[in-house]
């Protein structure tokens, strides 16, 4: 990404935070149509992959040459001309009414941007994909066999990308333009807060001195700091920076450090309550609350991180690491001082629990991330600083609590007219704010806004493919060729979707492999019988551990980076930290009780099965228990591991049974 400065910079900032700005508006006083709101939000974000993003590394990185400039023009063009025709275009008939000119040369300038800009922000393997699905539409009629399409021309193509909601401007885009704008200022809110600090603090002090201690800070905070941050990789470089030394200071190995820390850091896009813009598009894909979707992630999620918290403290405990000395850590009663901090993710959570829409549920967080920072003082805040931000913040609560209690009042101001009057408030509110202060207020706004450029364009390019799959039907024949292939076995089809979904995501982001594999391999399991909530979870798991998954690792890679350890040897040690990821999502397939589907026994039972997984394969991984395991213990461990996860209550209490009888037998 570039680094500006001067004039480019400031205009740069102020356009990003008037993006900022528009969304949460729409957010706070209603969208607008959904075609216009995407194609305002695209026609937004996309001039940004060419000011930002330079078209190679031998590109000027200091400033933004003439031809990024124009290239950035051109890219809002197709978007402004939607707006400004968008009537016309909203009442023409679809594959009736033949395409202008104009239309037909701004369709085609959208696509050749849109895949240029995906190849600067997401990189190659996404645009290279969109691209030949693309081809596909227009020349897959001389494909032989099963792959053989339909035969398109070059306008209908057109038309279905451009002036349709099937193609570039897809349900996916509809989720970057709507949740994740606003969930991404809320973890800007809450990092300016001091809520993301916070977070940390409370891993290093209840962890850190604990046998192995700086790896259960890696995953505590990682797992708290990811379930903001959305992105695996921005994970690692956010917490991995401070963990991975304090992991090789204690004597883990540089390798080992970093695949703990890329496990941490990948987790946390599954991790309720805030699981990264996949499931947001989750929810849009099946027809359900965002909530039903937190609930059902909830203990997979906590399976994932009680292995992998587990296995470092084993690994720990079999090498004769320590953990760190008190001296060197926050005090616990400092920490629990500052228990507040929690209010915005315990706020954001409850608001979603009762029915309220993510967006609702996140404007109200940052309102209480705003709120809980008045009491953030810093150490050169003065008495009477601290007294003004007290009785500030108690009237901004009061006012809260009376408009809760009398809507009728805020009722009758105009939904425009309430955001403005908010924001000014806010604003000047913020000047007695020792935490965070009006300019840091209008930091977080812009920070937030600036990391959505990637989602954006990775759902807008994903949308292409979607757009295949709607016009070719291509996306049943794969379904046909799976069904058939796999016959009445749907272990295999279970297993080829696997590949399938962890294939589209090496080398992509979370969103955009995530979009392709629900296009391409959820159908085939619902069509097979799986629950559909099931089959999506399925693939969304195999889309986020492709980033530990060699050989396009890329949270492993990026801790190896910061680690100094040998890339391919720490994605090998991630994948076996994060084994428990690659067999959840078969078991939950079969055993919906582990997405809290069910009746209270199912679930329970299931409960009972998932922790004693956990320390099964932690123990036969890490080999050690009470003390280290010999290779048929380990293999009886692994055995179980698998018991516990089948379905049949035989077989999980032979599960069981196995581990409590290796157990016993190390400590012997």
């Amino acid at each position: 990404m570039r680094k500006l400065s001067g004039f480019s910079k400031t205009l740069i900032y102020l356009y990003v935070l008037a993006m900022g700005v528009f969304h949460l508006f729409t957010a706070s006083a209603g969208n607008y149509e959904a075609f216009l709101q995407r194609n305002i939000h695209l026609a937004w974000v996309l001039p940004l992959a060419f000011i930002l993003f330079p078209i190679s590394k031998k590109a000027p990185k200091d400033r933004v040459p003439i031809y990024d400039w124009l290239l950035a023009i051109l890219a809002a063009a197709p978007g402004v001309y939607s707006m400004i025709n968008y009537t016309a275009i909203t009442e023409r008939i679809q594959q009736i009414d033949p395409l202008t000119t104009a239309q037909l040369v701004l369709g085609t300038l959208l696509v050749v941007l849109l895949l240029e800009g995906t190849r600067r922000i997401v990189g190659l393997p996404l645009s290279l994909i969109a691209f030949l699905f693309g081809a596909y539409m227009l020349y897959g009629y001389n494909l032989p066999g099963l792959l053989q399409g339909f035969q398109f021309t070059f306008p209908e193509v057109i038309e279905e990308l451009f002036l349709t909601d099937e193609g570039i401007f897809a349900s996916p885009l509809g989720v970057s333009a709507t949740y994740v704008m606003i969930f991404l200022i809320f973890g800007a809110f809450l990092e300016k807060s001091g809520a993301g600090e916070w977070f940390m603090s409370v891993a290093q002090a209840f962890t850190g001195t604990t046998p192995g201690g700086p790896a259960q800070i890696a995953v505590l905070s990682s797992c708290l700091f990811g379930s903001i941050s959305g992105s695996a990789v921005a994970n690692v470089y956010g917490t991995g920076t401070f963990t991975i030394p304090l992991m090789k200071k204690i004597g883990y190995e540089s390798y080992f450090a970093g695949a703990v820390e890329a496990v941490a850091s990948s987790g946390g896009q599954i991790m309720p309550p805030i699981m990264g813009a996949g499931a947001f598009l989750m929810a849009s894909f099946l027809g359900l609350q965002y909530r039903e979707i937190m609930i059902a992630a909830i203990f997979p999620a906590l399976l994932y991180y009680g292995a992998l918290f587990l296995m470092v403290r084993l690994r720990a405990l079999k090498t004769g690491l320590r953990g760190l000395d008190p001296s060197e850590l926050p005090s616990k009663r400092d920490v629990l001082s500052r228990f507040y901090m929690i209010t915005p993710i315990v706020g954001l959570i409850a608001f979603l629990l009762i029915g309220y829409t993510p967006m609702r549920a996140a404007l109200l967080g940052i309102g209480l991330a705003w709120f809980v920072s008045f009491f953030n003082f810093k150490p050169d805040t003065s008495v009477t600083q601290k007294i003004l931000a007290v009785i500030v913040a108690l009237v901004s609560l009061g006012l809260g609590i009376f408009f809760s209690i009398k809507p009728e009042i805020a009722g009758s101001i105009s939904p425009s007219m309430q955001f403005v009057i908010i924001a000014i408030y806010m604003l000047a509110a913020s000047y007695f704010n020792p935490g965070m202060n009006t300019r840091e207020f209008i930091d977080a706004i812009e920070q937030g806004a600036r990391g959505i450029p990637l989602v954006c364009v990775a759902c807008a390019t994903a949308g292409i493919v979607l757009g295949a799959v709607s016009l070719t039907g291509i996306g049943g024949k794969l379904v046909g060729f799976v069904i058939s292939f796999a016959g009445n076995m749907p272990l295999l089809a279970l297993v080829l979707v696997m590949f399938i979904a962890t294939l589209l995501g090496m080398g992509l982001p979370t969103t955009g492999a995530y979009i392709l594999a629900a296009a391409l391999g959820a159908p085939i399991l619902v069509k097979l019988g799986f629950p559909p909530i099931a089959a999506h979870m399925f693939v969304f798991y195999y889309a986020i551990i492709s980033n530990i998954t060699p050989p396009v690792a890329l949270a492993a890679y990026a801790a190896s980076s910061i680690a100094d350890s040998n890339p391919n040897k720490t994605g090998f040690q991630a994948m076996q930290l994060g084994f428990l990821a690659y067999v959840v999502p078969f078991a939950f397939c079969y055993d919906p009780g582990l997405l809290m589907q069910g009746n209270a026994a199912q679930i329970c039972w299931a409960l009972l099965s998932g922790i004693g997984a956990v320390f099964a394969f932690a123990g036969m991984w890490m080999g050690y228990l009470k003390k280290p395991l010999n290779l048929l213990m380990r293999i009886l461990l692994g055995i179980a591991g698998v018991l516990c996860l089948s379905v049949p209550p035989v077989a999980t209490i032979s599960g069981i049974v196995i581990l409590i009888a290796v157990y016993a037998i190390s400590r012997r």
